[in-house]
């Protein structure tokens, strides 16, 4: 299978929904009531995104979308089980192993790599459910 095998499978605006619910889940995660306090404890930081940052970041969820997208099509994932396996393949092998680098060599709190990890799988999985529905 091709590239423009691929991407002629994908659809852009389930994809662009998909990045937008991606980021959704990040902003929600972090709120004060769920995890935001505890992250803000845990690295010693305020919750406040530099504004600069805001475009790229969105792009990089919907790049992240993208992808996803594109490996639910090479997977042949045609079903919201299987979307969501992938996703969950997705998050074990290329997120909790980035994280675990910063868990062994940056010594993050268990607890900080938790919640990282963890707004990781439930973006990625609500990314998949987007993707799996609206094809």
């Amino acid at each position: 299978m091709n590239l423009h095998d691929v991407t002629s499978q994908i659809n852009l605006l389930a994809v662009l929904v998909a990045g937008i619910c991606h980021m959704a889940v990040g902003l929600v995660w972090f709120q004060a009531a769920l995890f935001g306090r505890a992250w803000s404890a845990l690295t010693k930081q305020e919750l406040k995104p530099a504004v600069r940052w805001i475009v790229p970041g969105f792009l990089g969820h919907i790049l992240i979308a993208l992808a996803l997208a594109a490996i639910i099509v090479v997977a042949s994932a045609s079903t919201i089980v299987e979307s969501l396996a992938v996703a969950v393949f997705v998050w074990l092998c290329f997120v909790v192993t980035l994280e675990l680098g910063e868990l062994i060599w940056e010594k993050i709190p268990v607890k900080l790599f938790m919640i990282r990890v963890g707004n990781h799988l439930v973006a990625l999985s609500v990314a998949a459910l987007v993707l799996a529905v609206w094809k």
